[in-house]
């Protein structure tokens, strides 16, 4: 009988299978942060469009929503275009990528009022 006490073997399998598994994760986490963060930004971007109260700007609630480099588009016909941008990073869950994610999402509305 041999005695498989100790056996390195195991250890050699498991550590690759593990970093496998969280790169796998941190795809998914990745692809579901980076989608949940684009919808918060394109709904930031609408709802300070189209709920702006008289004699408030909708750049000003889109600044106090938190979006970053806002800017408005006039159109020719009247209204504007209005761009929101927020900096994001997920956080890391393997070693092969160890500062984590970082994307920038954009939210885009066309305001009918100037």
């Amino acid at each position: 009988m041999v005695d498989e006490r100790g056996s390195i073997e195991s250890a050699l399998v498991l550590l690759p299978l593990m970093i496998l598994v969280l790169s796998i994760l941190q795809i998914a986490m990745g692809v579901l942060h980076r989608d949940v963060v684009g919808n918060s930004a394109q709904s930031s971007v609408i709802k300070s469009t189209l709920y702006s109260p008289v004699g408030l700007s909708p750049l000003t609630l889109m600044s106090n929503e938190g979006l970053g480099q806002i800017s408005s588009i006039p159109l020719s016909g009247g209204g504007n275009i209005y761009i929101g941008k927020r900096a994001q990073s997920s956080p890391s869950l393997t070693p092969m990528l160890p500062e984590g994610d970082n994307f920038l999402s954009t939210g885009i509305a066309v305001g009918e009022h100037s």
